[in-house]
């Protein structure tokens, strides 16, 4: 089971921790565990599951639960997808759709995968919205959402394989912003996704792809950094779908003094690593447009 994850305010999208791109709630402060399932349609525990919701105001909290299947748009954005007998949205029944959260409280939502009809081998998604609803608009029927939050759910039958290849991995760097396009695609027949941990070195003292190892502590501000390297960061980019090929961006640092750096990758693409080092040169001025370095990065 995954982490919880906290969501308060405005920070309220499960699927933006994954990085899928659903909108945010505006004025929730809850808590929703876990923001994914990832379940095996045919096995038993899939006939039974959970979603635990907390509400961290003082003030109760009137929230409904509904069901979407979802695709990727090009923009690297989750969007709603049409419904059949074979999506997964179909074959999910839940309870409670509608309920009200005291102070404080907790609430549960459970769920179970209960096919129609014979699944195919592969991959199939769907996504659990909770929202929550204002008071009905005065002479109508109509519920005001206010804010929204969801939840993954993927579903596997069959024989399952994630197949990914990083075709390129491309620098684009500018004094205001550097930033790195990771081109992938999917042959498989479920979702890959890349994750891993990245490092700015200076390009005279990087000692090679090989040499270098994953920083531990990396994000906490305590851990001291190797001589040398500029900063560390998490790869955390969005899932490609089967049958998709995308450009996915890694914001890397807002500001580099110019000079020429190596982007040092320890990356993993859904099992198949990702070790290579990228040469990039941040210009003097923003009047200089630099050509970005791109690298041929094949995980076959």
């Amino acid at each position: 089971m995954l982490n919880k994850t906290i969501y308060s305010c405005i920070a309220l999208s499960l699927i933006s921790s994954i990085t899928l791109g659903v909108s945010s709630a505006n004025a929730m402060e809850i808590t929703v565990t876990p923001p994914r399932f990832e379940l095996d349609i045919n096995a038993k525990q899939s006939r039974s599951n959970s979603i635990k919701i907390t509400n961290l105001s003082d003030k109760p909290l009137e929230m409904k639960a509904y069901v979407r299947n979802w695709m990727m748009d090009e923009n690297n954005t989750l969007k709603d997808a049409p419904s059949s007998e074979q999506s997964l949205d179909q074959w999910i029944v839940f309870t409670p759709s509608r309920f009200t959260i005291p102070p404080r409280g907790t609430q549960s939502v459970r769920f179970a995968i209960r096919p129609k009809i014979k699944p195919s081998g592969g991959e199939y998604r769907a996504v659990v919205y909770l929202e929550e609803a204002a008071n009905k608009v005065r002479n109508s029927e109509n519920i005001k959402t206010v804010g929204r939050v969801g939840i993954v759910v993927y579903g596997y039958a069959g024989d399952v394989k994630r197949v990914g290849t990083v075709n390129s991995v491309n620098i684009d760097s500018k004094p205001s912003l550097t930033k790195a396009v990771f081109d992938i695609s999917n042959q498989g027949t479920a979702y890959v996704r890349m994750g891993g941990q990245y490092a700015i070195w200076r390009a005279a003292n990087y000692p090679g792809a090989k040499t270098t190892q994953p920083i531990a502590g990396a994000g906490n501000p305590k851990t001291k950094l190797p001589a040398n390297v500029i900063q560390v960061g998490k790869i955390e980019l969005p899932p490609v779908l089967p049958s998709n090929r995308r450009q996915l961006i890694l914001p890397l640092a807002e500001k580099l003094p110019p000079g020429n750096y190596v982007l040092d990758i320890n990356g993993d693409l859904s099992g198949m690593a990702v070790d290579k080092g990228i040469p990039f040169t941040v210009p003097a001025n923003s009047a200089s447009q630099p050509i970005p370095k791109t690298i041929n990065l094949s995980t076959k």
